[in-house]
């Protein structure tokens, strides 16, 4: 198993390397060079296609497309129906422990905020906030932690799936990144899906942004996805963080990624989320504000042309952008969420929280606005005869 520890070596690319697009090895300035030119006669070839190529994508998330985004809604609206129906997937985030090694400029878990109080819950704990949330009716749960090995190992973690699958038809995990066999033993454990984000796929901006802890190692952030499919895990969820960088290179890249992982691991299901930053202590500035419009344009993209894959609207979203984003494209949701250890079970006020929440509707208030406009909430989708 890899150590880690706030010594972790950096690696410092080439600087040809730092602004390549991975997965396709094209130059990002080639790319957005090429969305610029992308006329309006491009946008309407691709809506009008049933098969889209990687070359529609690009015309469906160029500035010309902004134009279409009426014609994109009606689009991915009836591939959204085709493969999901009305239906929406709820789910709940539980939060185990917000100790964290590395030093992320833009996280509310970051070391650098000593002044902070740190928990991590033990599993009696774990267990007391399980049954909340099962009382909320939700029945899949995804697992979330600072990345702190020391306190939260492997076996630990496994203990924790354990424990909560007594409770849980489906657990998936948010942690740090792990070698083949700490998935294997996650997996074995019941964790059958994995959430793990790039944050940013820009080389160079990553480094900037990481200056310390093992996160450094943007190479093997990105192999996780890969290791963890390997390793059997059903559903990969993968993201960028938006307003780091161009959202239109992080949707390329994102894109690349996804595409390369179906690719080579096609028993594995992808799941995208789009992530906005919110405010978190510390003062950071957005460096590439994304706008909602710009938001909903990637995220019908992304439906469109990956109509067969999850797509997740998070808490970090109004619930008025959230109602109408199902609508169109996502089909799994968070709600009634807490992003704090402990926030389920006993009051989060004044603890510290990995980023704020612009939707803070109640689990009940969730599904009775979804019933309003059509949409199904599903609880459970998942049983034991489903690769048991």
């Amino acid at each position: 198993m890899r150590v880690y520890n706030e010594q972790f070596p950096k690696v410092i690319p080439s600087l040809q390397e730092t602004r390549v697009i991975p997965y396709i090895k094209i130059h990002e300035k080639t790319v957005l060079k090429r969305l610029d030119m992308i006329p309006d006669e491009d946008v309407r070839l691709s809506l009008a296609k049933d098969r889209l190529s990687s070359a529609d994508f690009a015309s469906l998330i160029s500035p010309s497309a902004s134009a279409f985004l009426p014609q994109m809604r009606n689009k991915a609206s009836a591939l959204k129906r085709m493969h999901f129906g009305k239906t929406v997937r709820i789910y709940a985030p539980l939060y185990i422990s917000s100790y964290c090694i590395n030093n992320c400029l833009y996280c509310g878990f970051r070391t650098a905020n000593r002044k902070d109080v740190r928990k991590r819950l033990s599993l009696p704990e774990i267990r007391a906030e399980g049954m909340a949330i099962r009382k909320l009716g939700i029945d899949s749960l995804l697992v979330v932690s600072g990345e702190d090995p020391r306190h939260i190992s492997i076996s630990f973690l496994a203990e924790v799936v354990k424990e909560l699958k007594k409770l849980f038809s489906y657990v998936s995990l948010e942690i740090y990144p792990l070698d083949p066999g700490g998935y294997e033993t996650l997996f074995n454990a019941g964790a059958h899906g994995l959430t793990i984000y790039q944050e940013t796929y820009d080389r160079k901006l990553y480094g900037h942004l990481h200056p310390s802890g093992p996160k450094m190692d943007y190479d093997y952030r990105l192999e996780a996805p890969a290791r963890a499919a390997k390793a059997g895990f059903y559903n990969i969820g993968i993201g960028a963080l938006l307003g780091l960088h161009d959202w239109r290179s992080e949707a390329i890249s994102l894109a690349a990624h996804a595409s390369w992982l179906r690719k080579k691991f096609w028993k594995s299901k992808i799941q995208f989320s789009f992530p906005r930053i919110t405010p978190v202590g510390g003062g950071f500035e957005v460096p590439a504000p994304v706008s909602e419009k710009e938001l909903e344009q990637m995220m019908l993209a992304f439906r469109i042309c990956f109509p067969e894959c999850d797509i997740t609207i998070s808490t970090r979203e109004s619930c008025r952008f959230r109602n109408r984003i199902v609508q169109s494209c996502a089909n799994l949701m968070s709600a009634g969420s807490s992003v704090v250890p402990g926030g389920y079970s006993s009051s989060s006020r004044g603890k510290l929280g990995q980023f704020g929440k612009r939707d803070v509707r109640t689990v009940k208030a969730v599904e009775h606005d979804l019933r309003k406009i059509g949409i199904e909430a599903v609880f459970k989708d998942w049983d034991k005869c489903l690769g048991a």
